[in-house]
């Protein structure tokens, strides 16, 4: 299923040059006072000069590593090892003269050695966690991660009195509204019973409107289902980087396009997780799933060939890849199988090949990792000839001609609902959703001119363009409604986390997933978030498309939004999400200093610092992607 590293590649381990212990711009945040020694899995943290901490993360061999090299885990191989056994020496005598303290780079991703690294994994679960965590009643045996196209996070689901339901509400006659919102209240039936909130949709006399279920009989235990985190990012509205996040729990390079499928990911992938997972065992049959192989399976309606998605797809090693090409190969006798639009199949189409995984997994008595990339709500935002549409904006303000594409956009969301109904029944009916963890993530937003005046993800940095879902699913799991300003980073290191302390794996497989979930960036969400440590802040960071014009900043500790012009071809922009979430009020500046100087004017001083510590470490950060993902252009 996986090759073994090829020689080539273990050039890019070679020592690079380095720089002074000044690229990273806030030095006192990284005082030796502020050090922290290694503790269990925890490699400790000592970003800057030479020091025993970070050259103990340099020396180490894992013992769960395999002997043979293993796609992703190159870093701890003993070439990348040899490759760094000189760093200090050669960096001391090359900076000597011009760096009283020099800061050594290593040629992959040092935890120990990350200025704004910050871990929650030494706090306590969430405290309704707790208790199920430690009677071991939750089971994981399969992951099902359910990357949506194009997903608002206010449309997952929509909710009356929303800022997005009064925005629909204001195309319509106040005399319609009881019929609108019997209307509305259709579109995301399943995505309440998902994420846990629901959509408080009444008559204006207080009535709830019925409303029937046909999709899926849900049979979660009230108080149950899962975690759902409120006020995620996504890292990049380019839907392929925002995919190798998702999988790879690494930030995406600022260059345009998805360059990280010509490089190798700085972090190793799901799929290679779980192959790690099976070169840990033996393959010999067995009842416990924890002695159980993996068997990751890719699906997709559409194609895969935009932009190098299926060399990325094989690269990180999805032995099964069903996309437009292998739906279209098994169903040549299938005459009503459709195209949408201009990229492929609605994502009904994935149906028969995924039941058809599941019961061979399950026969053969595997573990599933399903990766499944929804598309129909993707632009034109077009559905099938059978599925019904509806309009759910009116004329009032304006003619319905005007709301056209977000019309088109709200039936696929609908259409979306529906789906992700039947795939949840899907799992029911094979009798596994017990037993599997489902994520439910958006790859991005989509803007439309009712919020602003461009519509789309390309160069604009919009809000509604970032704001997504994040759900992690599982009846028997207490119902958690997490309120953190995060993004999908973190999403891989926290599946690891449930994976670990469900009791979901053998003892040497969790205790490799215990090791490895520290050397991720992201945080986990199923504990209390760190939004800042010590003095540093817990930073985000999202991509405008086509990814490397425009850099957005946020900081879980502020409601303030930075956004970055790398090209230098467009303006900063300043928003204060907590007093303006949808930025109808932004500020536009053509310099850096020009922007703090309103922003002091505006929202204060604590603001306009924050501007420039934004501005300082969004460039450090941009420079320092290129430099992990090997990126040479």
């Amino acid at each position: 299923m996986f090759s073994t590293l090829p020689l080539p590649l273990l050039a890019i381990f070679l020592p690079k040059p380095v720089q002074c212990a000044t690229s990273w711009p806030l030095p006192e945040l990284i005082d030796k006072s502020a050090w922290e020694a290694p503790q269990g899995y925890f490699k400790g943290w000592a970003p800057g000069a030479a020091n025993h901490i970070i050259q103990t993360y340099r020396d180490r061999q894992p013992d769960w590593l395999p002997a043979i090299p293993l796609s992703g885990f190159a870093r701890w191989s003993r070439d990348a090892k040899a490759s760094t056994n000189e760093l200090p020496l050669n960096t001391t005598e090359r900076q000597r003269k011009h760096c009283s303290d020099p800061l050594i780079l290593d040629p992959y991703y040092n935890p120990a050695n990350d200025p704004i690294k910050i871990s929650n994994l030494g706090n306590p679960f969430l405290e309704p966690l707790q208790a199920v965590f430690k009677d071991g009643s939750v089971k994981i045996k399969h992951v099902a991660v359910i990357l949506m196209e194009s997903a608002r996070q206010e449309l997952f689901p929509l909710r009356q009195g929303s800022g997005f339901h009064n925005l629909l509400m204001k195309s319509h006659d106040e005399l319609d509204y009881d019929d609108v919102n019997e209307l509305l209240s259709h579109i995301s039936p399943n995505a309440e019973r998902i994420t846990g909130l629901g959509g408080n949709w009444r008559s204006s006399n207080g009535t709830a409107f019925g409303r029937k279920h046909s999709e899926w009989d849900d049979k979660t235990k009230e108080g149950f289902g899962g975690i759902n985190i409120n006020g995620a990012l996504t890292t990049s509205s380019v839907s392929m980087k925002s995919l190798a996040t998702v999988l790879c729990g690494a930030w995406p390079m600022p260059v345009d396009m998805f360059q990280e499928s010509e490089t190798e990911s700085y972090q190793p992938c799901m799929p290679e997780i779980f192959e790690l997972f099976n070169r840990l065992k033996t393959k010999e049959p067995s009842d416990h799933f924890h002695q159980q192989q993996w068997y990751p399976a890719f699906f997709q309606a559409i194609t895969d060939g935009y932009d190098r998605q299926d060399v990325f797809e094989k690269k990180i090693g999805f032995p099964l890849i069903v996309n437009k090409d292998r739906i279209k190969q098994d169903s040549l006798d299938e005459a009503d199988l459709e195209e949408v639009n201009y990229f492929g199949y609605p994502d009904t189409a994935v149906k028969h090949h995924m039941a058809n995984y599941i019961t061979n997994a399950t026969a053969n008595n595997q573990r599933m990792f399903l990766f499944h990339f929804t598309s129909t709500t993707h632009h034109p935002w077009s559905t099938p000839k059978w599925f019904n549409t509806s309009e759910y904006l009116g004329q009032a303000h304006g003619l319905m001609q005007t709301h056209k594409d977000m019309n088109s956009y709200l039936n696929s969301i609908r259409f979306n609902d529906v789906w992700i109904g039947q795939l949840m029944q899907m799992f029911d009916d094979h009798g596994i959703s017990n037993e599997t963890l489902v994520v439910f993530v958006g790859d991005h937003g989509q803007a439309f001119k009712e919020d602003v005046a461009k519509t789309g993800t390309y160069e604009n940095p919009h809000i509604s363009n970032f704001r997504i879902p994040i759900t992690f699913r599982h009846p028997q799991l207490p119902r958690v409604q997490h309120h953190v300003n995060a993004t999908s980073v973190s999403i891989l290191p926290t599946i690891l986390d449930l994976l670990v302390h469900t009791g979901s794996l053998n003892e040497r497989d969790a205790s490799a997933a215990a090791d490895l979930m520290q050397d991720y960036e992201g945080q986990s969400l199923v504990r209390p978030f760190r939004t800042s440590y010590k003095g540093r802040r817990a930073w985000n960071y999202s991509l405008v498309n086509p990814g490397g014009r425009m850099l957005t900043i946020t900081s879980s500790d502020t409601p303030w939004r930075l956004v970055l012009p790398l090209d230098k071809k467009t303006e900063y922009m300043f928003t204060d999400l907590g007093q303006d979430p949808m930025e109808l009020y932004p500020l536009l500046e053509w310099s850096i200093s020009s922007l703090q100087a309103s922003v002091r004017r505006r929202h204060g001083n604590e603001a306009a610092e924050w501007v420039v510590e934004a501005q300082k470490v969004g460039l450090w950060w941009a420079s320092e992607r290129k430099r992990l993902w090997k990126y040479e252009g």
